[in-house]
């Protein structure tokens, strides 16, 4: 009787699933060799509408609403609608706004007003003989975890941590860092990058494509003696969701699980964007002090 080797009977499906797995990569390699860029044109029509950027602070001070028209390609500059008449209704004041002679698409109020988390807000915007409305009221603000600096050796220089988790069940926040170092020398250079901008947020939501597989971030180094302006931003349910659908279309592309791309769900009848009313915190730190 013959014998047969351990050897041997390892050796043939060990040799199998090589040729296998080596024809699998072949195949693999000549589709994707294969690809070819298609562009469908797309039939584009302008809307009859407008882009409404308007939040309103519990800060006493000129409040401030941005219109402009809405892009037809990605990376377009805004083109601003100067031609509306803006003005806030609460408890039967009115608060008109008037049109900027130095920012395009700005409207400010003409007196220094504050909300408060009593009252409920009316926007109303004519414009093109259209009228767009919209609602909101305000959240109270709990006290804000600032983030803190971390610092690099590899290049000497910090990043921001920003010390707030992405889910919480207890409150919805909007937090910016507006940081600059143009002011340090080696950075005053018009051509030099010298300033960033940085948001983050907390929601009631645990989502797939920011918590659990996230995708690659670039990260924002800056010097020490930077000065950070940083910003937390109550959010109302609505405008919770309007945010969570505007990071979906942006920061959060790129990810195992992307969403299809559209407007986030606002609340302007008739127009795009959101109306927000926001109690904030601010705060200024000098980086590496």
């Amino acid at each position: 009787m013959a014998l047969i080797s351990f050897k041997h009977i390892l050796q043939v499906p060990v040799l199998s699933g090589f040729k296998h797995q080596s024809i699998i990569l072949v195949i693999l390699i000549l589709l994707f060799g294969c690809e070819k860029p298609i562009d469908w044109p797309i039939d584009y029509t302008q809307e009859e509408t407008i882009v409404v950027n308007a939040i309103l602070t519990n800060e006493f001070t000129t409040q401030k609403i941005y219109l402009s028209y809405p892009l037809d390609s990605l990376n377009a500059h805004p083109e601003a609608v100067t031609d509306a008449t803006v003005w806030i209704r609460t408890n039967q004041i009115i608060m008109p706004f008037t049109h900027s002679d130095t920012v395009a698409g700005l409207y400010t109020s003409v007196l220094p007003a504050a909300t408060t988390v009593d009252r409920t807000y009316e926007l109303v915007i004519v414009w093109n003989e259209k009228e767009f409305r919209a609602h909101t009221y305000m959240q109270p603000i709990f006290p804000a975890s600032q983030p803190s600096f971390v610092f690099n050796v590899s290049n000497e220089k910090y990043t921001i941590n920003w010390n707030n988790d992405a889910y919480s069940p207890f409150e919805q926040a909007m937090y910016e860092a507006l940081i600059s170092w143009e002011h340090l020398p080696g950075y005053d250079h018009p051509d030099s990058l010298n300033r960033a901008h940085l948001m983050h947020y907390t929601f009631n939501t645990i989502d797939v494509s920011n918590q659990i597989f996230p995708q690659d971030k670039e990260r924002a180094f800056f010097p020490a003696g930077s000065i950070a302006y940083l910003t937390k931003y109550s959010l109302t349910p609505e405008y919770a969701t309007y945010l969570r659908g505007l990071v979906a279309e942006t920061q959060w592309q790129g990810s195992l699980f992307e969403t299809s791309r559209g407007n986030p769900p606002g609340n302007i009848d008739g127009a795009l964007g959101f109306f927000a009313a926001c109690a904030v915190l601010r705060d200024t730190v000098v980086v590496g002090n």
